[in-house]
């Protein structure tokens, strides 16, 4: 004659991979989230319609900042203006840091600093100082200017920021992470 514990323990025993991937989802989707990219501003890094991997990360002057190159997302609502979806781009500047596009080139301080991504046209030359909570995202795409250099932008709020671009699951032949 079976009893309540036996039959406790044989549903535990049935359902454990169903509780397990339940488990696995819930952890996943508080700390990871799929995003397809849309539009061709970070081409060559990630194309029009890649399936990319964002890790949840919070940015604040108290909680943090991005690290230089690092490909981040923001939130949708952060830059409705210049897309409909949400933008991601890389950091370039650093709360605090001057910020200056001169003949093409960028500068973080006065000193020439080499952007990773496409060679492309920086645009009309510019200079702006971040405050203590911003940065300056540059999109790899440089002939779209769908980042901090449109004035419609301009500096990010670091509080916008959704997360960081870890890996590019689509298309195949792109599979990996982000440099």
């Amino acid at each position: 004659m079976a009893t309540n514990h036996d039959e406790e323990k044989s549903w535990k025993l049935r359902n454990r991979p169903y509780i397990y991937a339940a488990a696995l989802a819930l952890i996943l989707t508080m700390f990871v989230a799929p995003e397809i990219q849309e539009g061709n501003a970070m081409s060559p890094t990630i194309d029009n319609g890649s399936l990319v991997v964002i890790t949840k990360d919070h940015y604040s002057e108290k909680r943090g900042i991005p690290e230089i190159g690092t490909v981040v997302i923001l939130q949708k609502d952060a830059a409705t203006e210049i897309s409909e979806d949400n933008l991601i781009a890389r950091v370039v500047g650093l709360p605090g840091e001057t910020i200056s596009i001169k003949n093409g080139q960028l500068f973080r301080d006065g000193k020439a600093y080499a952007v990773k991504g496409s060679e492309g046209d920086l645009g009309d030359d510019m200079e702006v100082t971040l405050g203590s909570e911003e940065v300056f995202l540059l999109c790899d795409n440089r002939d779209l200017i769908q980042d901090s250099r449109s004035t419609k932008l301009g500096p990010i709020d670091m509080k916008t920021i959704r997360g960081n671009v870890r890996f590019v699951l689509w298309p195949l032949s792109k599979i990996g992470g982000i440099e």
